[in-house]
């Protein structure tokens, strides 16, 4: 016999706000990991194109935070009344 869970189902993420905390801080994480490479000195043999790499690099992992971010925003505007 299955038991009633008392958490309501999960609505999915709409994806317009999905886009727009990946507008925040894809670019965000992206600067962040620009400031890193500069910061490390093992990264200068590499030069701009190891900071333009590792800015890319940033800017994919910034997804993560976007995705955690716009789930967080999604849970509180949803109307559960």
């Amino acid at each position: 016999m299955p038991k009633s869970s008392p958490k309501p189902a999960r609505e999915r993420t709409p994806v317009r706000l999905i886009a727009f905390c990946y507008a925040l801080m894809g670019p965000a994480c992206a600067i962040n990991a620009a400031f890193i490479a500069i910061a490390i000195p093992a990264m200068a043999p590499y030069g701009f194109a190891g900071l333009v790499s590792a800015a890319a690099l940033g800017a994919v992992v910034g997804i993560l935070p976007a995705l955690w971010l716009a789930r967080r925003i999604g849970d509180g505007i949803r109307d559960d009344a």
